[in-house]
């Protein structure tokens, strides 16, 4: 029997998703899509993030108590920017593979924000 994968967020997570759907109307369909298709990607990759195509890469310089790894998601498809792919969206995520379960971090647009908040990562496992 396979497991479903399972998915929380931060709470600062959800606000900077609210705030972004204000300005884009789409972003809540879009996100869904988006979780639908990272569980897929998971899912075929043998329960992995795969890390072999330019959609996810693993973040790195985060303190030693970081027990799990850490991922940013690249490829965010925003219907109503009417730019594909590329949107400027980034999505940050911790996936456990034992529990099956991704924690979704932050929700940030790239052009206002270069990297991701490697300190919030690092403050959840404090």
């Amino acid at each position: 029997m396979v497991r479903q994968i399972e998915t929380d967020y931060d709470k600062r997570f959800l606000k900077e998703k609210r705030k972004f759907n204000r300005k884009c109307s789409s972003i809540d369909e879009d996100f869904k899509r988006f979780e639908k298709a990272l569980k897929v990607d998971i899912a075929n990759n043998n329960y992995q993030v795969p890390l072999d195509n330019k959609k996810y890469s693993k973040i790195s310089g985060l303190d030693s108590n970081v027990t799990l790894p850490a991922f940013v998601a690249k490829v965010f498809y925003c219907k109503k920017m009417n730019k594909g792919s590329k949107s400027g969206f980034r999505i940050t995520f911790i996936y456990n593979t034992s529990t099956r379960s991704i924690y979704f971090v932050e929700f940030y647009f790239k052009q206002k924000n270069e990297i991701e908040n490697k300190e919030r990562i690092n403050r959840l496992f404090k």
